[in-house]
C-alpha cells in the first residue's frame, strides 16, 4: 500500500500547540529526506508482505484504559484479516486487563513510557529497550492505535515489515502504511480505519467489548451482600478523573447522591483508582451514607467489569469507567467537560447520554482549566443527571449515537 495523502480540509497534526506542528515538521522533512536517501543507495524495491506471510502481529497500546477499551473493538477485525496470525500487544500496566483473555498470544507491559505520570520522562530510554527487546520477534505487521511518535519509533527499531499507523503526531516516514488521520471521527472508527488500510473488507464496525470473569462475578455478590435487598436500583458512580479540568464537582457528587438514594430509592457504590480515594473522601466528608458504599481504590478492570454489569446505570467523567460501562452494556451517563471533543471520544454505543454545557473554549485539551470557577463542570447541574437517570430509571433510554445534551452558558477565553 501506498502511503495516503492528506486532505487540505485536515490538519497535518493534532497537536494543539503551535511549536509541536513546527517541531515534527522539521523531524518529518529530515526523516523523510534520509528514507529517500537510503532507499536510493539500497537501490532494492521494497519487499511484497503478502497475506500468508504474515504470521506474526504486533499492537502497540501504551494510552489511557479508555482508549484500550475502545481498541477492543479492532481485534475481532484483526483476528478475521489475519486468521494464521499470533497478535501479541504492548501495554501499559493500567490497560493490560482489557487485553486479557482476548485474540492475544501475548502481552508485554512497558512501565515506563510517555504516559506514565511518575516516570514519563524516561520515555526515549523505554523505546530503544522495547525495539531491541521485541526485535527478536520478527514481526510481520506492527500497528500503532494512537498516533505517536514514541510509538513509530519502536515498531521501526523492531524491524516489523509492515508498520501502519497515524503520522499525526510525526514519525509518519517511519510507517509503510499511513492512515489517514481524520480530525473529529470518532475513535472506534478510527480503529475501523486501521483494519480497511490491512485490507479488511468488512464493512460492520464491531462494537467495544469486555466480559467479566465468572470469578470477577463471584467477588462483586460477595462485596454487595445484603446492600441490595429487594428490587432497588443499582447505580455506579465514578468519581474521579485522569485531570481536574474533568472533574465534577464533590458538591454536585453530593448533591446527586442524596437525591437519587431519596428519590430513586437507589443504592450507590462510588468506584476509582486507589488515587481517587481522597476525591471520594471529599465527597461523602468522611460521614456514614445510608445507600452508599465507597469501593474506590478496591477493585481490579475486571470486577469493576462485573459491577458495572450489574447495575442499572453508571454516571462518571470522560474517562476508563464509562468506556468500560458501555462495553459491558449497561446505561452511561457521561458528564463531558470542556476538554475533549465528545463526538470524538465519547463512549461508543446506544446506550450512552452525553452531559456537557456548552462553553466558547471547549474543546480545549488543557489537563487544568483556565477560569477559577471551572464554567464548564460549574454549569452542568446536578439536576440534568437527575432527569437522564429518571429517562434510564423509568425505562431503557435507547438513544441516537452521538446525541449530547449541551446548555451554553459562561463565556470563556478561547485559547
Amino acid at each position: 500500500m501506498t502511503p495516503s495523502s492528506k486532505s487540505p480540509s485536515q490538519p497535518r497534526y493534532r497537536f494543539v500547540r503551535k511549536h509541536w506542528h513546527w517541531l515534527f515538521a522539521v523531524i518529518d522533512a529530515i526523516g523523510e529526506f534520509l528514507a529517500r536517501t537510503v532507499a536510493k543507495i539500497r537501490r532494492r524495491p521494497p519487499t511484497l508482505l503478502k497475506d500468508g506471510d504474515v504470521r506474526r502481529v504486533l499492537l502497540v497500546q501504551l494510552d489511557h484504559f479508555g482508549d484500550a477499551v475502545m481498541t477492543t473493538s479492532l481485534l475481532p477485525g484483526l483476528r478475521d484479516r489475519f486468521p494464521q496470525a499470533t497478535i501479541d500487544v504492548l501495554c501499559a500496566p493500567w490497560n493490560q486487563e482489557i487485553f486479557t483473555r482476548r485474540e492475544v498470544a501475548r502481552i508485554y507491559i512497558s512501565r515506563w513510557n510517555r504516559f506514565n505520570r511518575k516516570l514519563g520522562w524516561l520515555w526515549p530510554t523505554s523505546t530503544f529497550y522495547w525495539g531491541w527487546k521485541l526485535r527478536g520477534r520478527k514481526y510481520d505487521v506492527a500497528i500503532d492505535v494512537r498516533g505517536e511518535f514514541s510509538v513509530a519509533l519502536v515498531m521501526a527499531f523492531c524491524g516489523a515489515k509492515r508498520r501502519v499507523g497515524w503520522p499525526c503526531a510525526g514519525g509518519g516516514f517511519l510507517f509503510t502504511d499511513r492512515v489517514d488521520y481524520v480530525a473529529g471521527r470518532h475513535e472506534v472508527e478510527s480503529r475501523h480505519a486501521i483494519l480497511r488500510a490491512l485490507g479488511s473488507p468488512t464493512r460492520t464496525i464491531a462494537p467495544p467489548s469486555f466480559t467479566p470473569s465468572p470469578a470477577a462475578d463471584r467477588f462483586v455478590t460477595h462485596m454487595l451482600g445484603e446492600f441490595l435487598q429487594g428490587d432497588r436500583p443499582l447505580l455506579v458512580m465514578h468519581i474521579g478523573a485522569g485531570t481536574s479540568a474533568k472533574r465534577w464537582p464533590p458538591e454536585y457528587w453530593r448533591e446527586l447522591i442524596g437525591r437519587v438514594v431519596i428519590e430513586f430509592d437507589a443504592r450507590v457504590v462510588l468506584v476509582g483508582s486507589a488515587g481517587e480515594t481522597e476525591t471520594a473522601r471529599a465527597v461523602t466528608q468522611d460521614q456514614f451514607w445510608p445507600g452508599l458504599m465507597d469501593w474506590t481504590g478496591r477493585l481490579t478492570i475486571d470486577q469493576l467489569a462485573a459491577l458495572l454489569r450489574r447495575a442499572e446505570a453508571m454516571i462518571g467523567a470522560d474517562s476508563g469507567p464509562a468506556h468500560l460501562a458501555a462495553a459491558v452494556e449497561t446505561e452511561v451517563v457521561v458528564l463531558f467537560s470542556g476538554t475533549n471533543d465528545a463526538k470524538q471520544w465519547r463512549p461508543w454505543g446506544e446506550r450512552v447520554q452525553v452531559l456537557q454545557h456548552g462553553v466558547p473554549c471547549s474543546p480545549c485539551y488543557l489537563p487544568k482549566c483556565r477560569f477559577v470557577d471551572h464554567p464548564c463542570l460549574r454549569g452542568l447541574m446536578p439536576e440534568m443527571v437527575i432527569d437522564a437517570l429518571q429517562t434510564i430509571l423509568d425505562g431503557p433510554a435507547i438513544l441516537p449515537m452521538l446525541q449530547t445534551t449541551s446548555r451554553l452558558g459562561h463565556s470563556g477565553e478561547n485559547r
